[in-house]
């Protein structure tokens, strides 16, 4: 079972600039990013934040999750928080990066650009990010796709929004069968004790 570790609270931030704060409810848009450096996937929430912090004189990191190679999710700023991520989305958007500086061959299948574990965490996160602020799937984009002329996340992004509704159907079947089997055993169970 993937869980999401929470160390917002733990991360470098600057001494006087700060993020805005904003309702939840405005959330309507997902943001995926990479680190596309040199790290080779071994960058860490605390490499970004002091990047982010003393090299971009940012408020803190950027990002709201990110996702390290061996599938680790960490939260990295609240989700109330307006971080800088994708300029022109920030206001309505959450962040998520992963790590590594991979480039996609034209027919290269996602999880095998980046770890198994790395994508199925991904796939995970925005599953659920998508459920809990009713995100249309169509908003949930690449850094590439709201005009940046960084590549990044360079992953197929059609396969990936493909990949969340698949998880989310699979999620919705499991919640059926489990209400399904639960009615049957009151009907048998009900019946049988009646009886």
């Amino acid at each position: 079972m993937l869980f999401v570790k929470d160390i917002s609270n733990f991360l470098v931030s600057h001494p006087t600039n700060t993020y805005d704060l904003r309702n939840t409810d405005t959330i309507n848009t997902i943001v995926i990013h990479q680190t596309d450096g040199a790290d080779n996937g071994s960058f860490t929430p605390y490499d970004i934040a002091q990047y982010h912090t003393n090299g971009n004189n940012w408020a803190g990191i950027g990002y709201h999750y990110v996702i390290i190679d061996s599938g680790q999710i960490y939260q990295t700023q609240p989700d109330n928080k307006i971080s800088y991520h994708a300029s022109g989305y920030n206001t309505n958007s959450i962040g998520i990066t992963i790590t590594g500086d991979h480039r996609r061959n034209n027919n290269e299948e996602n999880s095998t650009l980046i770890s198994n574990k790395e994508y199925k965490s991904l796939v995970y996160l925005v599953a659920k990010l998508k459920e809990k602020y009713n995100i249309p799937v169509e908003n949930i984009i690449g850094h590439n796709e709201t005009g940046s002329p960084k590549s990044c996340p360079n992953l197929d992004m059609n396969q990936f929004r493909g990949d969340v509704k698949k998880k989310i159907l699979i999620w919705n079947a499991i919640r059926v069968s489990g209400v399904l089997l639960g009615i049957t055993f009151i009907i048998y169970g009900t019946k049988k004790y009646l009886n």
